[in-house]
């Protein structure tokens, strides 16, 4: 008998650990957003007031390219507002409405068949994955700033990061009384420079044709008329050098070797839309997505908008409407689907306190003197987290909630508090900090055990804090 109940139970065992392992289906998703700028975000204020739930797949730059302007004269109802607020007050209308948001970012996708597949990657830990299906998207992956591509930008043995970048409300706090040159001739080179203008000592617009290419007349005039800039025109980057640690100067097409600080590139963008190659028809040189009427993609279901299909007006408003219209075409495409999605009446959020992990979000103390800073990790017997963050870094943004999901897990065992480079470039420069966001980790005796830049390696700091408070 024996014989006969062994093989049945292992079978048993075999089916019961298939079952275990067997992953679990997620809910088909009605909607999902690729993006998070004003375009993603209207749309997914139009759809979840038509009760359709919205998935928002924020991204690595949430908020989009506005995001980082430090003032918008040109939104409809705003005289002036700088472009986070604009985009945290189109944020909090679209989660009021019921639209979910979650850090992560899109790395594949099929657009074979219905309904469509999406695999994301979380933001802060590449080792979660997940893939799931859609019924219809809504393509906002906005694009990327072109690069020069000459000697010394980046690489191994580039300033890339070390006096090279492409955001100066990111960076630009860190040369405060320094020289910096702005390379570029269109809209977004006469933003960097007005606001560099305002920090740094000097500042050269480098222009390679011998006129901007600008609809901002008015800002490109203002621009012209500081005492502590000078245009470049006619002049092009032969290559970036430097001391192996910073940039020192830049050789000229003009021969003339012109001593710099930093370089901050703004030559205009390519735009995010390699993952759908294959998938979407794309342009072939330029790449962007093709779509009749800015919106329809060659796949039923999926729609583009902004920067990724728009190569003309590359605005935030115009960008705004077309989320909207995006939004009228998913409900009327839903609606003629065969197999009928649930629309749900409209969901609106009331909460507005934080919570993470059912705790309450403090949020991190702010540093507001030197003095106060030295006294901070130079006492206590906890190890002490220092965030170096400027107030319209993208990636500073995104990274704060999950030092402050850290700020509550450690409590009482370690300390955490932010400090703004743009009111403290010297203590920045003095602890040798070139880019934002970089966090410092310091033991109770004050001596640094951790420093790391960029939302990657930040996470892995904040995994090993446990150790960390261990050890010390």
């Amino acid at each position: 008998m024996k014989q006969l109940y062994y093989p049945f139970f292992i079978l048993l065992m075999a089916i019961g650990t298939l079952q275990a392992k067997a992953p679990i289906e997620e809910e088909i998703q009605n909607v999902t957003i690729f993006g998070s700028g004003v375009g993603a975000l209207t749309s997914a204020v139009y759809l979840q007031r038509a009760g359709i739930n919205t998935l928002i797949i924020e991204g690595r730059n949430p908020g989009g390219a506005i995001a980082q302007s430090p003032l918008v004269h040109n939104w409809p109802g705003e005289i002036a507002i700088d472009g986070q607020t604009l985009v945290d007050k189109i944020r909090k209308q679209a989660i009021h409405n019921g639209a979910k948001i979650v850090h992560e970012e899109v790395i594949s996708v099929d657009f074979s068949k219905q309904p469509l597949t999406v695999t994301t990657r979380d933001v802060f830990d590449k080792e979660k994955i997940r893939t799931f299906k859609t019924r219809a998207c809504i393509i906002a992956t906005g694009s990327t700033p072109k690069l020069l591509g000459v000697p010394g930008e980046s690489g191994e043995n580039g300033y890339w990061t070390r006096g090279v970048y492409s955001c100066a409300v990111c960076d630009g706090a860190l040369y405060k009384d320094k020289v910096v040159a702005v390379i570029g001739g269109g809209d977004s080179a006469i933003t960097e420079a007005n606001y560099l203008s305002n920090i740094a000592k000097k500042v050269y617009v480098i222009i390679r044709s011998d006129k901007f290419k600008t609809v901002e007349l008015r800002r490109k005039e203002e621009l012209a008329k500081k005492p502590n800039v000078e245009i470049l025109y006619n002049t092009k980057i032969n290559d970036i050098q430097g001391d192996g640690t910073k940039v020192t100067h830049l050789n000229l097409s003009t021969a003339k070797k012109l001593p710099i600080d930093g370089i901050f590139v703004a030559i205009g963008a390519n735009p995010n839309s390699s993952i759908f190659k294959g998938q979407l028809d794309l342009e072939e040189e330029t790449g962007y997505i093709k779509a009749k009427n800015v919106l329809q993609t060659s796949v039923p279901g999926v729609y583009a908008i902004g920067d990724v299909v728009d190569k003309v007006y590359k605005q935030a408003i115009s960008a705004a409407g077309d989320g909207a219209k995006a939004a009228l075409e998913v409900e009327a495409y839903l609606s003629n689907l065969p197999d009928k999605f649930h629309r749900a009446a409209p969901q609106i959020k009331t909460e507005t306190v934080v919570k993470i992990n059912n705790k309450t979000s403090e949020g991190l103390d702010e540093i507001t003197t030197k003095e106060a800073f030295y006294d901070i990790v130079g006492t206590g017997n906890t190890p002490v987290v220092i965030d170096f963050y400027s107030p319209y870094c993208v990636p500073c943004r995104s990274l704060l909630p999950l030092l402050e999901e850290a700020a509550v897990t450690y409590k009482g065992k370690i300390r955490f508090y932010k400090i703004n480079v743009t009111d403290f470039a010297e203590l920045a420069t003095s602890y040798n900090i070139s880019s934002v966001p970089t966090v410092m980790v310091f033991d109770g005796n004050g001596k640094i055990i951790e420093q790391a830049t960029g939302i990657e390696d930040i996470h892995k700091i904040l995994k090993k804090l446990d150790s960390i408070k261990a050890s010390d």
